[in-house]
């Protein structure tokens, strides 16, 4: 198999993982308008498909339903369903600007024939009028990334807070439930304190937004913010707490709530990275760094306290 026909499968693979997943999405969508643009978008990775079929032959006869389609309509429909019409369109338009830049690197290099790259001169602009199509979606919708940033403030906020404090008092616990109840009770005190904090500073911007000089109210609502904030914050608590909750104590349960929280941040920080359009792993690092250091902080402190002072509780 030459370079050139490797690298038209690829671009065949991907037109097919497309269509498959954007006729897969419209067949389970209840908002006509975005069902209509993913069966718009379907249709035209159809003709993409068929163009790279073409210029393969019979060469590209092997390459057959992508692999992990089932598994990526199931994720973007469960994420349709939990966070909302603009985070995965947000998401979608970020998988288009990724393929955009694979076509574009095909066009700037010498693997493609001539003719090949006039064809995929065609397919760059129907890409780009794709991304485009998602970006104008999000703009539509976009008062969910709002309450979507939300749940993830309150989320990684509980996350980060209440490991450092459950990893501090372990280190001078005497028994777990301690741990819980100081844990929960600090929780719940971040939680009313995040929830109303989100909704003052949401209403103090007066529910208006300045937009090309015009007042218009704005998408969100400040005591959903805050709802969905507190609650968030709430389960970020417990996901810390959740190991000593099991019985663990001392290390043993530090160890683990660092485990699962360093997995709940993973995923908390790579949604954000989805709605910002910046770096997953740049985002993922940032927070584990933040959280981790924090813990580590305060296990030294309480070990600190432990060991110098003989403080227990």
């Amino acid at each position: 198999m030459t370079e050139r026909e490797e690298l038209e499968k690829g671009f065949l693979r991907d037109e097919l993982l497309d269509h498959e997943t954007y006729a897969e999405l419209a067949a389970g969508e209840r908002n006509k308008e975005i069902r209509d643009l993913l069966q718009k978008l379907s249709n035209k990775e159809r003709e993409h498909i068929g163009v790279w079929r073409k210029l393969l032959g019979s060469a590209g006869d092997s390459v057959g339903a992508p692999m992990g389609l089932g598994f990526r309509v199931f994720l973007l429909s469960a994420l349709r369903r939990t966070l909302g019409i603009a985070f995965v369109t947000r998401l979608l338009e970020r998988d288009e600007g990724r393929g955009l830049e694979r076509y574009k690197e095909g066009m700037s290099g010498n693997t493609l024939r001539k003719t090949d790259k006039t064809y995929l001169k065609r397919i760059i602009k129907d890409e780009q009028e794709h991304e485009l199509a998602f970006a104008s979606k999000v703009e539509r919708y976009g008062g969910e990334l709002g309450y979507t940033q939300s749940i993830i403030l309150g989320l990684n906020d509980g996350l980060v807070e209440i490991l450092a404090v459950v990893a501090g008092l372990a280190t001078v616990a005497t028994s777990s439930f301690i741990v819980v109840i100081i844990g929960l009770i600090a929780g719940i005190s971040g939680t009313l304190s995040m929830a109303g904090g989100v909704y003052l500073s949401s209403k103090s911007q007066g529910l208006v937004e300045e937009e090309d000089g015009e007042r218009r109210k704005s998408k969100v609502l400040p005591s959903k913010e805050g709802y969905y904030t507190g609650i968030y914050y709430f389960l970020g608590a417990l996901i810390a707490v959740l190991p000593f909750l099991g019985g663990l104590q001392g290390y043993e349960g530090i160890i683990a709530s660092i485990i699962l929280v360093s997995a709940a941040l993973i995923v908390a920080s790579t949604i954000i990275a989805v709605i910002s359009g910046t770096s997953i792993r740049k985002r993922s690092l940032e927070m584990l760094a933040i959280s981790l250091g924090a813990a580590f902080a305060t296990i030294l402190f309480g070990t600190f306290a432990k060991l110098y002072f003989g403080v227990t509780i």
